[in-house]
């Protein structure tokens, strides 16, 4: 009797850009292809993979039960009770299974599209979970989409209407998290190459869609279909959308004027700031400056973020010495669980060793 043959694992690609970027509107758009299944915005890697070390390695104790909570509600707030209980239950049946088939089940299994055979992956700051994706599927390609920076940062303020209000806390923040986002995909691009990392920009994708995706889809093996571009209309956008008001761009048509807004919100002076701080990299994307004169090296546009930040934290409600992504609470909870790192030989008592070495 001839074996079945084992059914073929879909080609994994994921997303690298940043938050305020257009990274659920590539998604959704990839989404409405055929044989592309765009997997929820679940944030797994950031709040599960890259805090796996709370547990130790290991599949129970504090901080595992609190990793595991979080997925659940993540799931929850996104999916069905049906999808919930699923991975609760595969959770249970499989207590000792590696993150690879963890994320696998997550990703692919949990919510499957018929006929899909690309899946397509968005994480928020994907660089800092390339040691991941890289180990857990070697064959991964991936989409490096920037926004001008500029824009981005007239996004993140508008998330906070408050004074001196900035979804990443402060101006300096935003600037940083933008920074080691782009740079986190260049590297991606340089290691891997254009045969792995297709990079594309925002502005071209809302103004020039079919200029982007067709090469974008040869890019994934996969033909252009213009049913893409009604993303708007599905109903898993739909309930997306309502899930947080960041989202609510993507219940509409792509809107090919999004772009260069940030005069209207921006003043001069954080313009230099921006083009000061990330004009490099500004100048690598092919995004003009609107200065086109460099700001002078220690002038006013280097230490004006430096200096306002802790006003600016004090009315975001930052309290850390960092910014760190994800939600308030869970992100408390983390912090206050501990857990030793166990070495491979017998433990030491710190004070003994200081009065030894008297």
């Amino acid at each position: 009797m001839k074996t079945p043959s084992r059914k073929a694992d879909p080609n994994f690609v994921f997303l690298i850009c940043s938050e305020r970027s257009g990274s659920n509107l590539i998604s959704q758009i990839l989404g409405g292809h055929s044989k592309i299944k765009a997997a929820a915005p679940y944030h797994f890697a950031r709040d599960v993979i890259l805090n796996l070390h709370l547990s130790g390695g290991a599949r129970s104790g504090p901080g595992w039960d609190l990793l595991r909570e979080q997925i659940l509600h993540m799931v929850g707030s996104l999916k069905s009770p049906a999808e919930v209980a699923a991975l609760a239950a595969w959770l249970d049946a499989n207590p000792d299974a590696p993150a690879a088939e963890l994320a696998r089940f997550v990703y692919a299994d949990l919510d499957p599209k018929p006929g899909a055979t690309a899946i397509f992956i968005k994480e928020n700051n994907l660089h800092r979970a390339l040691f991941f994706v890289l180990s857990c599927f070697p064959d991964a390609k991936f989409v490096f989409q920037v926004r001008d920076p500029r824009d981005y940062l007239a996004s993140a303020k508008a998330r906070r209407e408050r004074w001196l209000g900035n979804k990443f806390g402060s101006v300096r923040n935003a600037l940083t998290v933008w920074r080691e986002d782009q740079l986190g995909g260049l590297a991606l691009l340089g290691l891997l190459g254009p045969d792995r990392v297709f990079f594309q920009r925002y502005e071209d994708l809302v103004s020039r869609p079919d200029a982007v995706l067709a090469p974008l889809c040869k890019f994934l093996g996969l033909r252009f279909e213009p049913a893409m571009l009604d993303f708007h209309t599905a109903k898993d956008t739909a309930r997306l959308s309502q899930t947080s008001g960041a989202r609510a761009n993507l219940a509409k048509p792509l809107m090919a004027l999004n772009f260069g807004k940030y005069r209207q919100s921006l003043s001069k002076g954080e313009i230099r700031i921006v083009e000061t701080w990330l004009g490099d990299l500004m100048d690598r994307f092919g995004y003009a400056r609107d200065f086109p004169k460099p700001a002078k090296s220690g002038g006013p546009s280097v230490f004006i973020p430096q200096i306002t930040e802790i006003f600016e934290r004090l009315g975001n409600g930052e309290r850390m010495p960092f910014y760190s992504g994800g939600q308030k609470k869970f992100v408390a909870r983390l912090r206050s669980i501990t857990t030793p790192v166990a070495t491979p030989y017998p433990p030491h008592r710190a004070d003994r060793v200081e009065s030894e070495a008297q």
